[in-house]
């Protein structure tokens, strides 16, 4: 069973919903369901709103995300909890990245 639900919006635009926590264990299912897609989309929603947690594998793949958006549309990260916003605030992420 897949701990990520996927939903498309538009011919361009992808909203992706992990849940749990975002490790070393779930990072490459994330990056699958994101990588399926990612050539073909311009905008890129990851709602955290179920997420509690994320390791330094899960912050490289958003900005390995916002790095193949960055020349053709737009990451944004929405609904992150205060625990994880921690995380990236820690290591600078909420500058580097569309947090709303």
């Amino acid at each position: 069973m897949s701990s990520i639900e996927k939903k498309r919006f538009s011919t361009n635009e992808l909203l992706i919903k992990p849940a749990s926590r975002i490790d070393i264990n779930s990072t490459p299912e994330l990056e699958q369901a994101v990588n399926e897609e990612i050539d073909n989309i311009s905008y890129l929603t990851i709602d955290m709103s179920e997420v509690s947690y994320i390791s330094s594998v899960g912050l490289r793949a958003f900005l390995s995300f916002q790095k193949k958006l960055s020349q053709k549309g737009e990451m944004k990260i929405v609904n992150i909890k205060p625990e994880v916003l921690e995380i990236f605030k820690m290591v600078g992420f909420d500058r580097v990245l569309n947090i709303e």
